[in-house]
Order: structure tokens, then sequence, then C-alpha cells
């Protein structure tokens, strides 16, 4: 019985350490991923990470805004986006959204910061169709697709 609790320790160990040596913390991210977000994002609370489209996507709050950060796989910074209300848009953008698509509805209003640049999705439905239009340069909206119900 002695021998076997040994060789069950030694398992248990060496596996244990198996996981210790791996560069992957208990999110299963990469360090160095993980310490170019905390550099960046240092007060950023309430993590959660996963895998999309081969880039690590964490879920965090920040000043009591939910945000969403990719990274790659060096850790470098891809994009930053926020779910954000119609009053939070650029003037020029939400009177365009009042008097060209008053007939339709907001049903997905997004932010995406990267490089320097600031890019507003927004998606409007009516009974008919879907439209997902994009503004770039914070002054216009151009559609980005359309779809029929």
């Amino acid at each position: 019985m002695k021998k076997f609790m040994t060789t069950l320790l030694v398992v248990t160990l060496s596996i244990s350490s198996l996981f210790a040596n791996n560069s992957k913390n208990r999110n299963n991210v990469d360090e160095r991923v993980e310490k170019s977000f905390k550099k960046t994002f240092a007060s950023a609370q309430q993590e959660s990470w996963s895998r999309v489209n081969n880039l690590n996507k964490v879920q965090f709050n920040l000043n009591g805004q939910v945000l969403f950060a990719y990274l790659d796989d060096e850790g470098t910074l891809v994009g930053v986006y926020r779910n954000i209300l119609s009053t939070q848009l650029p003037i020029s953008l939400m009177t365009e959204i009042k008097e060209e698509y008053s007939d339709y509805w907001i049903s997905t209003l997004f932010e995406v910061a990267n490089e320097g640049t600031t890019t507003y999705y927004i998606t409007l439905e009516n009974a008919g169709q879907q439209l997902v239009l994009k503004s770039e340069n914070s002054s216009s909206w151009s559609v980005f697709s359309r779809t029929k119900k």
C-alpha cells in the first residue's frame, strides 16, 4: 500500500509540474498575451478569456463598461469593441440615422477601436430587411450589408 501511495504521489507531482511549466495560465491564455493585456488595461476587472478565429478574446469591465479586446498570439492588440447607445454616437451619425432610417429600429450598435481609428457599426431592421451600416470617418454611414427577411 505504501508503494502504491508513493507511486501515486510521484505521478501527481509529475503531472502538476507539466502544467506548471506550461506557458499557459489558468485561463489557458499564453502568459505574454495576458501580460500585454494587463499592461494596456491595468485596471480591468472580471476578465473572461476565449479563443475566436485564431485570436485571444477577452471580455472585461473597465470603468463600469463591458469591453471586448482581441489580441494575437504575440500579445499585440488587434482591436477593442464595446456596445454603445445611439446617444453615444457622434451627432452627425445620430442625425443621419434619425433622418434617413426613421422607419427602422436599432438592433445592435457597437464601436470598434484599433490603430487609432474608431469605426461604428449599426444594425437596423424593419419588417422587410436588415441593414448593417458602417462609419469609418464618423461623418457618414455606408451600407456594409443588406439582408431581406
